[in-house]
């Protein structure tokens, strides 16, 4: 065989089923050796697309996608999608295509630039490869490393020449990351910790569910009657109505959670990352201690004070401190019972119509009603991101995924083409608004021609709403930030999808419903006039 059919034989060796991206002239051997092996190859209309399906098809099962591209442009077109990834930790194999060994090394040679220097900040691991016999021994190393905590995004680069070079080596399997056991002293220690404490906070992260602890955490939760709350990334590991359950925090204003987060003697952070909430926001600037329980050790930070790290694998941390803790309840809180009265309320109360849009609270209570248990929702990012993170609720982890590390637009659509593509769940919506929409439009073509069903429910405003918030936010004014808009009708009919306008909640629930077979494009008007600001007195007139 050759290199390149050496690279896909260890890619399947190690259970890789899909690979995204887009063909170039240096990535021919590649392609080739994909296409005569088990891996499904989906060619994608742009690179940024292509990684964000790999990311997306890496939150839902759990394992590494590969995406590809060729040198120079096609790998740079990758690095959002990559990054998305890596700060997501969603595993992923990235393989670029590279001009042959002996360019290398020159100052200036056409579309040729460092590659493995290129990817290095934003993945685990990137390295070149230069000789047959090093491929098993890297492809294995990045495999390994791409799946072990926290997971993320490693990048191999393979030169033309490499890769049609032939090799009579034969792949390796890359050895499965072992799950670390929290040691006994720390256990210890956190145990001590929250005997002592009288007003505990959890707060779960998405390494919660990474690790598939989610019931565990609510157990844990439930039976010590600790109120939790979730990041973006965590949503449903408490039901929506659950007493304990504070929803999400991480909106980038004063909300319900804040009254009872400023009033916490100890922050339970479980499989939290630093990435999605400032610390200090938890913590009064470092003032309250934390308990950290995750897979690896606690970034140390100044606002983020460990009282006690308990490193290793999260359920059975959470298993054995809920055994250890046994019989000790903490008492009602009033200020928990309060908080969970105003966010039932806040996602409850009708809006009513504003400036000729929709409030986007009456969109998510239609989009929640008319959710079956085995919708999967995907949000890109934008205004209607924080709106989705604070008024939807899922029924299950992952039902509702929303990018929270790098918070790249342009996700929505590629991962729902994932998602859909993967066929696991019974409908795949994504909510995206207009400026992000136009981001990877194109990719419409790919959903249509590998014969998908799914619903990208559009958010329409004309300009960048959640720039303009925070500008005039921070200045009381804004720069130009509208846009215009294609003829939705047209465009979707070009690509070959079912458009259907709703200007109101009756249309809205009727098209959510009717909808579920093929590619529909909604579009709808929306207002975002009280959005990122704390939820005032019900209004009066309701549409």
């Amino acid at each position: 065989m050759n290199v390149a059919e050496l690279l896909v034989a260890g890619l399947e060796e190690a259970g890789v089923t899909t690979a995204y991206g887009v063909p170039g002239e240096e990535n021919t051997h590649l392609m080739q050796a994909l296409e005569t092996s088990s891996i499904d190859v989906v060619l994608t209309r742009h690179e940024q697309a292509a990684a964000y399906m790999a990311s997306v098809h890496a939150r839902l099962t759990g394992h590494p996608a590969l995406c590809f591209a060729t040198l120079g442009p096609g790998a740079t077109n990758l690095m959002t999608g990559v990054a998305d990834a890596q700060l997501d930790h969603a595993p992923m194999i990235v393989v670029t295509g590279q001009g042959e060994r002996a360019r290398l090394n020159k100052t200036s040679s056409h579309q040729l630039i460092d590659l493995e220097r290129l990817f290095e900040p934003v993945t685990k691991f990137s390295r070149t490869l230069m000789c047959a016999e090093e491929v098993n021994g890297l492809l294995a190393e990045a495999i390994r490393i791409a799946q072990e905590p926290n997971p993320g995004a490693v990048h191999l680069s393979l030169p033309k020449d490499l890769a049609q070079a032939n090799t009579t080596m034969k792949p390796v399997p890359a050895p499965h990351p072992a799950t670390a056991t929290a040691a006994p002293k720390a256990m210890a220690a956190a145990l001590d910790l929250l005997k002592k404490s009288q007003r505990p906070l959890i707060i779960a992260g998405d390494g919660v569910v990474r690790a598939r602890a989610a019931r565990d955490m609510a157990q844990f939760a439930t039976q010590a009657n600790i109120p939790l709350a979730t990041t973006f990334m965590a949503k449903g590991i408490l039901s929506a109505d659950h007493p304990l359950h504070l929803h999400c925090i991480g909106q980038p204003f004063d909300d319900h959670i804040d009254d009872v987060i400023d009033t916490r003697d100890l922050i339970i952070a479980v499989g939290f990352d630093p990435i999605e909430v400032p610390p200090a926001a938890l913590t009064s600037g470092g003032d309250v201690p934390v308990l950290h329980i995750a897979a690896l050790p606690a970034t140390l930070e100044h606002d983020w004070t460990i009282a006690s790290d308990v490193a290793g694998d999260i359920g059975q941390s959470l298993r054995g401190l809920s055994a250890a803790m046994k019989g000790h309840i903490w008492p009602e809180d009033p200020r928990v019972a309060e908080c969970v009265k105003q966010i039932a309320e806040a996602r409850g109360r009708p809006r009513g119509t504003q400036n000729n849009g929709l409030h986007p609270a009456d969109v998510l209570r239609i989009v929640e009603r008319t959710l079956a248990r085995d919708t999967l929702v995907l949000s890109g990012v934008g205004t209607h991101k924080m709106e989705v993170a604070r008024y939807l609720a899922a029924s299950t982890t992952r039902q509702i995924i929303i990018p929270n590390g790098l918070a790249g637009m342009g996700i929505a659509l590629p991962g729902a083409i994932a998602a859909a593509r993967l066929g696991r769940h019974g409908h795949v919506l994504a909510i995206c608004g207009d400026g992000e929409f136009m981001m990877n439009v194109q990719d419409m073509e790919t959903a249509a021609r590998l014969g998908l069903s799914f619903t990208v429910l559009l958010w329409e405003d004309g300009g960048y709403g959640l720039i303009k918030a925070k500008q005039e936010a921070d200045t009381g004014d804004h720069t130009p930030l509208s846009f215009g808009n294609p003829d939705w009708q047209a465009l979707a009919q070009s690509f070959g999808w079912k458009h259907v306008r709703v200007e109101n909640l009756d249309a809205l629930g009727t098209a959510l419903e009717d909808y579920r077979s093929g590619l529909t494009l909604i579009t709808l008007p929306v207002d975002y006039r009280d959005a990122l600001q704390r939820d005032k007195t019900p209004e009066v007139q309701v549409a």
